[in-house]
């Protein structure tokens, strides 16, 4: 339903509420464009698959993704903080990522101590869960759409109608599940996890089946029941590594001349203001500058550096160094459900320093990083070169003379920042890399009925 509810988004363009609210997919696009413009994500995971999701149609994770509040988040603070243009009147498409978000969460709460919308459904949460996706169906059932004569004619009447009236089922089925398994007398169950009604369990299954005949997809009959009772007798459905990442407690970097050279040669050394009447160079980006929207994104990201770093940090004074309470920026305050980070200060201002360092580097290299070694080593030299003039962390300053020079805690801080902050940089630079290159020549995805052997 969800990827069904994309499309039709997608198509039609224009959704109209009820009380005459236009929702409209320009703001989807228009976040991709100045996301991919300013090279830095707001907190979401919008990209161009999810603009052009025709190949990879069939990716549910791209419309839950697209239908987040992340996004929605990211729609509503260009338009109230940032005050673009291009998003001005995107209140109702925001309520509308956010209600279909919230029942999307209702629909797979997988956890008995979940909390917010992902918690279970028992008496406790029921009057919440039962709001949320009676929220969801006045929302479905009240949109309109241009028709013949340019009338507009419910959505839930016209062809395009399968997402309505599938949303709507699923809502009035869970409330009927959770009635006669809940709150029955004698009722078999204290709480509801509606992931356990979801088909996902048979399609991993189904997966596993698949990957049993290595490259062919399309098994017989008698490879199929091989792998069916393989799977019956050793049932091994391995989940993904995820994010783990294990490291030692070396952070200090050496400072040699081989990182000052790579530093000249990569072009991040900050250069010189040149004053002259001539304006011609005016027009020259100004690498130096970091726009609202880059401090928005930045101080997102130093969050996560931030629960990186105390995952490593045994050290209170520097613990304690690393949040804050009382400086927030305004976009962390909007994004926080109550697990977020808080940076200090000076983690902000380390961040910001090495994307300085990023936007030397990539103006110098025509907005590609280079390749090869040395290119974190050079950039954590020029951040900590820049950064001890500035004293990032004053809090600290008494700290500092109580080791020696070798393993000064603050210097440590910032090379782990800016090497954290290096990492997510050049992962994402790659990425969009990657992207850019596999963009519109991957076709497995949308013929892989009839594709098995191009080599993909």
């Amino acid at each position: 339903m969800l990827k069904l509810l994309r499309n039709v988004f997608s198509t039609v363009g224009v959704l109209v509420r009820e009380d005459g609210q236009q929702i409209m997919w320009k703001y989807i696009e228009e976040l991709h464009k100045l996301q991919e413009k300013e090279g830095l994500r707001l907190g979401n995971k919008l990209k161009m698959a999810h603009i052009q999701w025709r190949n990879p149609k069939m990716k549910v994770n791209l419309a839950a993704q697209l239908f987040s509040s992340s996004v929605a988040d990211a729609v509503e603070y260009s338009e109230k903080e940032l005050k673009y243009p291009q998003f001005t009147g995107s209140a109702a498409t925001v309520q509308f990522l956010r209600t279909i978000d919230a029942a999307f969460e209702v629909f797979n709460s997988r956890n008995q101590l979940g909390r917010g919308h992902k918690a279970p459904i028992k008496p406790a949460t029921k009057h919440r869960a039962i709001g949320i996706l009676e929220e969801a169906e006045s929302l479905l059932r009240g949109l309109k759409v241009k028709g013949k004569d340019n009338k507009r004619v419910p959505l839930h009447a016209t062809q395009k109608k399968t997402p309505i009236c599938g949303f709507i089922a699923c809502g009035r089925s869970v409330i009927g599940i959770y009635e006669d398994l809940v709150e029955q007398p004698a009722a078999p169950c204290r709480y509801l996890l509606t992931y356990k009604l979801s088909q996902d369990h048979l399609e991993l299954f189904f997966s596993a089946i698949r990957a049993r005949g290595g490259y062919n997809n399309k098994p017989n009959v008698r490879q199929f029941r091989g792998a069916y009772k393989r799977l019956l007798v050793r049932h091994q459905v391995k989940k993904g590594t995820g994010n783990c990442l294990l490291r030692d407690n070396t952070t200090i970097l050496d400072s040699t001349p081989a990182n000052i050279n790579m530093a000249r040669r990569l072009g991040i050394e900050p250069v010189e203001e040149i004053v002259t009447e001539d304006d011609t160079l005016a027009n020259l980006p100004d690498v130096n500058h970091l726009s609202e929207y880059k401090e928005a994104a930045i101080s997102y990201i130093a969050g996560f550096i931030v629960k990186k770093i105390e995952q490593k940090v045994t050290c209170m004074p520097c613990s304690y160094a690393l949040t804050s309470a009382d400086s927030v920026h305004p976009f962390v305050t909007l994004k926080n459900r109550g697990g977020l980070q808080k940076p200090s200060p000076g983690i902000t201002s380390v961040c910001q320093v090495t994307e300085r360092c990023f936007q030397r580097l990539l103006n110098a290299n025509e907005g590609k990083a280079p390749q090869g070694r040395g290119t974190t080593a050079a950039i954590v030299h020029q951040v900590l070169s820049e950064c001890s003039e500035k004293n990032p962390f004053p809090q600290l300053h008494n700290h500092m003379f109580d080791m020696c020079v070798e393993a000064n805690h603050v210097h440590v801080l910032v090379k782990m920042a800016s090497a954290l902050y290096c990492k997510v940089r050049l992962n994402h630079i790659a990425r969009r890399q990657t992207d850019k290159i596999k963009e519109g020549k991957v076709v497995r995805r949308k013929l892989t009925k009839l594709i098995n052997f191009y080599g993909e």
